[in-house]
């Protein structure tokens, strides 16, 4: 048996979607232009937060304490408020981005942890992955970066700086046949000219904690990327390929230990090789959903992969945990994001498929708690 979490479970809602995405903003405004008929049809959630309330099995249990929504202006959520709509443009959201306005939200959520929930156990349910950021800021300070070992479910490394990610996503507009998870989320920007700044996003947050030292790069594990630079694209010479594949080298030799997609065994075997190694005594577990999009995971913003199915994700969870109880770490936080609040649950009547995220986090969550 599994031992059990003996502090107190507050889970919280963190949902900042701030993505300029024209697809995304396209979504936006037609709810808004249904909402202003009356025509948005029940259940209406307005995030993954009150979706997972809703639907969600585990939640339900009264040993989870839900403590509500950490605060953000309705315009960067996934439904906004009526009067946003004119906000509902890339610009806006772009002046957002580039301004380091993310960075404020992520420090804002640091704050929010720190007098709202510390010393016990925070359980995000959202959208931006940078909001991890601020949870490990918090944790961080709270007990130290050296001893905080930080395990994240992934499709990407989330680690990027803007400008290498611009030049694949420039890379990748050339080569359309090559389309990959290789894709940034600049991709749209290489035909706007739309002017891109280094700062603090979804796709860059853990350089800059490791950068300022909130964590260690030795102290990290990314499990089921798939933009790890396979032997294809170590033989390119583009430079710009060649500058991404030296910023992972650099990253490795650093310490960050990558676990990309692969057959499913060869990838819990390295998981439970590197976990057994460590000397680490606090873990915090980030679950971003589109490590498993297109499979179960429908309901995830990156859909450009098929990533990993339900069995590996569960596997890889009750690996981690064995460890947990047999070195006698200690969990101190988990979160689950990058939840696509318009997708949620949803049935699909055209293929037949019905959206399994919600399944696929009880099941992860009951390996933990």
């Amino acid at each position: 048996m599994f031992e059990k979490l003996d502090k107190v479970i507050k889970v919280f809602g963190a949902a900042l979607d701030a993505t300029d995405f024209p697809l995304s903003l396209q979504i936006k405004q037609n709810y808004l232009n249904q909402l202003a008929q009356n025509l948005v049809m029940d259940p209406n959630f307005l995030d993954p937060y009150e979706g997972l309330l809703l639907f969600s099995r585990v939640l339900s249990k009264d040993k989870y304490l839900k403590i509500g929504k950490f605060p953000i202006e309705s315009w960067l959520t996934p439904k906004p408020n009526l009067e946003d709509l004119s906000l509902m443009n890339q610009l806006e959201f772009q002046k957002f981005t580039n301004k380091g306005t993310i960075r404020v939200y992520s420090e804002r959520l640091a704050n929010y942890v720190k007098n709202s929930i510390l010393p016990d156990f925070p359980l995000m349910i959202g959208v931006d992955h940078s909001l991890t950021g601020g949870v490990l800021n918090a944790l961080s300070n709270e007990f130290g970066p050296e001893d905080l070992l930080i395990l994240i479910f992934d499709a990407h490394f989330d680690g990027l700086p803007a400008n290498i990610s611009l030049n694949i996503a420039k890379y990748m507009n050339e080569h359309p046949e090559e389309t990959n998870p290789l894709i940034s989320e600049h991709i749209n920007a290489v035909n706007e000219n739309v002017n891109i700044v280094d700062t603090y996003t979804c796709a860059s947050f853990l350089f800059y904690l490791m950068k300022e030292k909130v964590i260690l790069p030795e102290n990290l594990i990314i499990f089921g990327c798939q933009d790890y630079p396979d032997i294809k694209f170590r033989s390119l010479d583009d430079p710009r390929i060649v500058e991404f594949v030296e910023f992972y080298n650099e990253m490795e030799q650093k310490g960050v230990k990558f676990i990309p997609k692969s057959d499913s065994s060869s990838m819990i075997r390295n998981l439970s090789t590197i976990l057994k190694e460590t000397e680490k005594s606090k873990i915090y577990i980030s679950f971003d959903i589109d490590v498993g999009a297109l499979r179960e995971i429908i309901a995830t913003r990156f859909r450009n992969a098929i990533g990993i199915d339900q069995t590996t994700i569960i596997n890889a969870a009750k690996s981690i945990k064995n460890v947990i109880n047999s070195k006698k770490i200690d969990l101190i936080g988990l979160d689950i994001m990058e939840i696509e609040t318009y997708l949620l649950n949803r049935v699909f009547p055209k293929s037949g498929r019905t959206d399994q995220t919600i399944k696929v986090i009880d099941s992860f969550l009951d390996v933990f708690i």
